[in-house]
C-alpha cells in the first residue's frame, strides 16, 4: 500500500513537471529577471541584517556604480548566458556576515557580506568582486541556469516514467532515481562552472572600462587561496563554487591578452616567480621568496648594497633563469666556493654578513636555496604545462 502510494504522488509530481517544461517560455524581459529579483530580495532580507555605516556603503556605491554603468552600455560576448544588454537599476547592499561571500539575483541586486570588506585591500580588489557579480546579473546566468535545469529535470521525469510505467520494482526505481539525480547534479555543476567563468571574463572587460586595476581580481583570488590553504576548514564563500584557481586564472589571462593587457603569467600565477618581501614592516630587511618558501635572506653589506637592492637583483636574476626554462639539473651547490650555481653561472655567494645575521652554517643556506629553486622550477614545469588551457576556451577544459 505504501509503494502504491508513493507510485502514485511520483507520477502525479512527474506529470506536473512535464507541463511545466513543455509549457511554452515566455521571452526573458527585463520585468520578469527585476520581478525573479524582488522575489528573491524578499526571501534573502528577511533572512540578514545590513550594515548602515554609511562610509562603507558609499564606498560600494560608488565602486559598484562605476561597473554598473559599463554593464548597462557596452555589449559583452557571453560564453555562457545572453549578451543581450538590458539597463538594470543595479543595487548594492552589504550583509552583515563574517564570511567573505557575496551573490547577485537576477535584475541586478548585489550583496556583500561585511566579511569580504574586512578582506579587500583595494578599491580594485573589491571591483573585481562587484564586477564579477555584475557579470552574473548582465549575462543573465541565473535565468540561464534555471532553464538548463528545467530540461535536465524533464530528463529525470521520463526516466522515472518509463521505470514506472515498466512496471520496475521499487527498488529499481529508487536506483534508476539515484542514477537520474548524479547526472543531473553532475550537469549543473557544469554549467555552474561555467557561469563563473563567463563571469571572471566579463568583469575584466567591464574593469578594464573603469579607473580599477583588473589584477585586482587576482589578487583578491589569490588572497582567498591563500587563506583556504592555511585554514583547509573555513568556509570558501564566493569561491566554492568557483572552477580550480589554476583554471581561473587561465581565464583571466585570456581575458586580459583580448584587452591587450600583457602580464607575466608566472608572476600572474604567483607560483613559480621571486620577489622581495620585507621581513617586518619598516626593518628594511628582506626575504626573497620563491613559491611562499625563503629562498634566501640578504642583509645589507653597505649603503650601496641594502637588503632590499640585494633581495631585488636576485629575484631578477632568478626570475630571468626561469624564464629560459631552469631545469633542476641545472642547480647546483659549488662547496669549494660556496655558491649556488644555475646553467654554469654563480646565481648567489654566501656573504659574511650573512652569515653573521644567520644561525646556520653557509652549507645549509646553499641547500635550502637549492631546493626553494628546484621546487620553483617544477612548479614552473606544471604551470606551463597548464598555461596552455589560456589560449582555449576555459569552459571546453577536461
Amino acid at each position: 500500500m505504501i509503494i502504491a502510494t508513493f507510485i502514485k504522488r511520483l507520477i502525479i509530481a512527474v506529470w506536473l513537471c512535464i507541463v511545466f517544461v513543455c509549457m511554452p517560455a515566455s521571452c526573458e524581459t527585463e520585468s520578469r529577471e527585476e520581478t525573479l529579483g524582488r522575489k528573491y530580495a524578499l526571501e534573502v532580507e528577511k533572512q540578514y541584517k545590513f550594515v548602515d555605516d554609511q562610509a562603507m556603503t558609499d564606498r560600494v556605491q560608488r565602486i559598484g556604480k562605476a561597473l554598473a554603468d559599463v554593464a548597462n552600455t557596452v555589449e559583452v560576448p557571453a560564453k555562457y548566458g545572453s549578451s543581450d544588454v538590458v539597463k538594470f537599476n543595479y543595487e548594492f547592499k552589504i550583509v552583515e556576515d563574517k564570511d567573505a561571500n557575496a551573490f547577485s539575483l537576477p535584475g541586478g541586486k548585489i550583496y556583500i557580506n561585511s566579511g569580504l570588506l574586512d578582506l579587500v585591500s583595494s578599491d580594485s580588489e573589491l571591483a573585481g568582486v562587484l564586477a564579477h557579480e555584475i557579470a552574473h546579473a548582465a549575462h543573465h546566468h541565473v535565468t540561464k541556469l534555471l532553464n538548463e535545469q528545467a530540461k535536465i529535470d524533464k530528463y529525470v521525469a521520463i526516466i522515472a516514467i518509463l521505470g514506472i510505467l515498466g512496471k520496475a520494482k521499487g527498488s529499481d526505481i529508487r536506483n534508476v532515481m539515484m542514477g537520474a539525480s548524479m547526472v543531473r547534479q553532475g550537469k549543473i555543476s557544469g554549467y555552474t562552472m561555467q557561469a563563473e567563468q563567463d563571469a571572471d571574463q566579463t568583469a575584466i572587460s567591464y574593469m578594464v572600462k573603469t579607473q580599477y586595476d583588473p589584477l585586482g581580481m587576482v589578487d583578491f583570488m589569490k588572497k582567498l587561496d591563500k587563506m583556504h590553504d592555511e585554514n583547509p576548514t573555513a568556509p570558501l564563500g564566493i569561491y566554492q563554487t568557483h572552477p580550480a584557481p589554476f583554471r581561473r586564472v587561465a581565464s583571466i589571462y585570456k581575458a586580459l591578452k583580448k584587452e591587450n593587457i600583457i602580464v607575466d603569467i608566472r608572476k600572474l600565477r604567483g607560483i613559480a616567480y621571486a620577489n622581495p618581501v620585507e621581513c617586518t614592516p619598516g626593518s628594511g630587511k628582506y626575504d626573497v621568496m620563491i613559491c611562499d618558501k625563503v629562498f634566501y635572506s640578504p642583509t645589507s653589506l653597505d649603503s650601496a648594497s641594502s637588503s632590499k637592492k640585494r633581495a631585488d637583483e636576485l629575484s631578477k636574476a632568478i626570475n630571468s633563469l626561469l624564464d629560459s626554462g631552469l631545469k633542476p639539473q641545472d642547480i647546483a651547490i659549488d662547496d669549494a666556493t660556496g655558491c649556488l650555481v644555475a646553467k654554469g653561472k654563480v646565481l648567489l655567494r654566501i656573504e659574511q654578513g650573512d652569515l653573521n645575521s644567520a644561525s646556520e652554517n653557509s652549507r645549509i643556506l646553499l641547500t635550502r636555496a637549492r631546493r626553494a629553486l628546484v621546487r620553483a622550477t617544477w612548479a614552473d614545469w606544471l604551470m606551463n604545462t597548464c598555461s596552455a588551457y589560456a589560449d582555449e576556451d576555459p569552459t571546453e577544459i577536461k
